[in-house]
């Protein structure tokens, strides 16, 4: 097995886990992002150029993702 397909695999395991265990969706994209950006440090050598450029494009998604759930929780924060 390629070492690419390994961390597709254990980051495919990490997002099931992640989402049987995540009592909030918020939890789940939280503990997503936490996970891919560990995979991706680990397997950053390992990893041809143009798997990482698709690789940065799901990163920004995550990270955006994780930036509207902080905003909101800042929202509530603030409203109550």
């Amino acid at each position: 097995m390629r070492v690419k397909d390994s961390i597709i695999l254990y980051f495919s395991v990490w997002a099931l886990i992640s989402a049987l265990f995540a009592p909030s969706i918020d939890l789940f994209f939280t503990l997503l992002l936490i996970g891919f950006l560990i995979f991706i440090e680990i397997g950053d050598f390992f990893i041809d150029n143009n798997s990482k450029e698709v690789l940065k494009s799901f990163k920004y998604v995550l990270i955006a993702i994780f930036v509207f759930i902080v905003v909101d929780k800042i929202r509530t924060i603030l409203v109550k």
